[in-house]
């Protein structure tokens, strides 16, 4: 029996058969422009463009069912439940029992469906037949329709684009280059961004897999409440948060990883061994500003990037006088007028001494992140991992469940002018 198509498999052939449509729209001007056009070949034209056309017009109505039955399914994950013991309070004046009115929904559960998915799954070893029923018995039948209509990925799930989207977007303010400024995500159908005005390459992506390892205590998965769906989220959100941000700063685009600002920038627009003094930082600053700036580039979302190590550094440095050299970053956040993200990803042991860390500038509007927007998840209590500190963990062990999670998304710069950055030593309290 094939595999049933999915939203994203649908949304592909649609595509396909909008470039087909063009193709045979195409066909058919040209014999129609001829000197002597050829009434055979058009009224042959003309067959194969009503062809294309009703193909199209297929498969786009299957895709707005299958859009239509996903807003659907999370429409009554996120509205149709009881909330949890202890988690929300009925409006004022509402009587139990009595037909009262929907209670908000509390802004800490945002994403929460995705923590009782990787739940159901990880108790019920894989099988997503045995989840949803899982997630029935315990009184999540929005959650359990959600999944019920997920489409199978290799030992799991792949998590509906709503709620996918709804945890891309959380991951917003937890990778400092998303949250930088306005950045771009895209779904399947997509994959290139045009260029416009200024003369440079066009920016073409290839999905890179990012794939994130949470090991969760069965001891905590015997359990099935909200604290426990946010801590699960929360463990995944922050496994993909600190891989994402590494990717995407420092990236060498080896391997099917994604290249990151560091190796994006230009040569002539990144600089080596900035000194750990008042002077050279203040130049080095102002040196990184004038370089995007004089480049022409918009300075629509412009902002820096560093560990908090030289963020608190920067803010320390005083002048003859004993003032503060850069007072915005304590009144403000901001360093020359643009504002500072910190991330422990940027490394503190650069160079030959091993005192070196990057800082980079960047107008982030011109900074592309281009996004499959779907998670696929799969559990697991047999296999084993690396930790931090290179150990084989056993997770049969350990009294553990291994959940997987696989996203798809890449990023460019719109103008690779956009970025610079230097390399600074000693910058550090």
């Amino acid at each position: 029996m094939p595999k049933p198509r999915d939203l994203n498999d649908l949304r592909r052939e649609r595509r396909a058969a909008a470039a087909q449509m063009q193709e045979r729209a195409d066909t058919l001007a040209a014999l129609e422009g001829a000197e002597t056009p050829d009434t055979e070949a058009i009224a042959a034209a003309e067959t194969a463009f009503a062809e294309a056309q009703a193909g199209f017009e297929t498969l786009n109505a299957q895709v707005g069912r299958a859009e239509a039955a996903e807003a659907a399914r999370a429409a009554a994950a996120t509205g149709g439940d009881d909330p949890a013991p202890g988690t929300g309070a009925l409006p004022t004046g509402a009587n139990p029992g009595t037909g009262s009115p929907a209670t908000p929904r509390n802004p800490a559960h945002r994403g929460v469906e995705v923590g009782f998915m990787l739940h159901a799954l990880a108790a019920s070893r894989g099988d997503r037949e045995r989840a949803v029923a899982r997630l029935e018995a315990d009184g999540h039948s929005g959650v359990a329709a959600i999944m019920s209509g997920a489409s199978e990925a290799a030992g799991g799930i792949t998590i509906p684009a709503a709620q996918s989207e709804e945890l891309i977007a959380m991951l917003t303010p937890r990778v400092t280059v998303r949250a930088s400024g306005a950045t771009a995500g895209y779904g399947a159908e997509t994959s290139a961004i045009a260029e416009s005005e200024m003369s440079f390459d066009a920016v073409d992506k290839s999905f890179k897999l990012l794939r994130a390892l949470v090991p969760l205590s069965n001891s905590l998965l015997r359990h099935s409440s909200v604290a426990m769906a946010q801590h699960a989220r929360d463990d995944l959100l922050k496994a993909m948060a600190l891989r994402e941000d590494l990717a995407f700063l420092r990236g060498d685009g080896a391997n099917d990883t994604p290249k990151g600002l560091r190796n994006w920038a230009l040569a002539d627009n990144w600089r080596e061994g900035i000194a750990g003094t008042a002077a050279a930082a203040e130049a080095a600053v102002r040196w990184a500003v004038s370089t995007v700036e004089d480049a022409n580039v918009g300075m629509v979302h412009p902002g820096w990037i560093m560990r908090a190590s030289a963020k608190n550094w920067l803010a320390s440095l005083r002048d003859d006088r004993g003032n503060p050299v850069f007072p915005s970053i304590d009144a403000s956040g901001t360093l020359k007028g643009y504002p500072i993200r910190t991330t422990s990803q940027v490394p503190d042991n650069l160079g030959a001494e091993g005192d070196g860390t990057e800082i980079t500038f960047a107008d982030f509007d011109e900074v592309v992140i281009g996004d499959a927007m779907q998670i696929a998840i799969a559990a697991s209590t047999e296999a084993a991992f690396v930790d931090a500190n290179g150990e084989t963990i056993s997770a049969f062990q350990r009294d553990l469940t291994l959940m997987r999670a696989v996203s798809e998304h890449d990023l460019a710069p719109s103008h690779d002018e956009a970025i610079a950055g230097f390399t600074a030593t000693g910058w550090s309290l």
